[in-house]
């Protein structure tokens, strides 16, 4: 599992040329992106087939499912002490 915290600056890098360098890595089954600017979360997962499937999350209220270390963490949690947690 790797997780990125995303910048203005970075965000396209780690959505595009970096996530396909991960790709690569055979033991990789899930590649989560946390955006610092809005509550947002993309999860990526490798499916049963072999391929990445993405999940979104959008909503403060929700709670991410780390499946490669079986834990779910509030997304209230992952945002706390940001200006984001007010503005939901």
């Amino acid at each position: 599992m790797l997780i990125e915290v995303l910048s203005d600056s970075t965000k396209s890098y780690d959505r595009g040329d970096k996530f396909k360098l991960y790709r690569d890595i055979p033991t990789l089954k899930e590649y989560i992106l946390i955006d610092s600017i809005n509550v947002a979360i993309e999860c990526w997962r490798i499916n049963g087939n072999g391929y990445w499937e993405l999940e979104e999350y959008k909503s403060i209220n929700q709670v991410l499912l780390i499946a490669a270390i079986q834990i779910s963490i509030p997304l209230l949690e992952i945002y706390e002490g940001t200006d984001l947690v007010q503005a939901q």
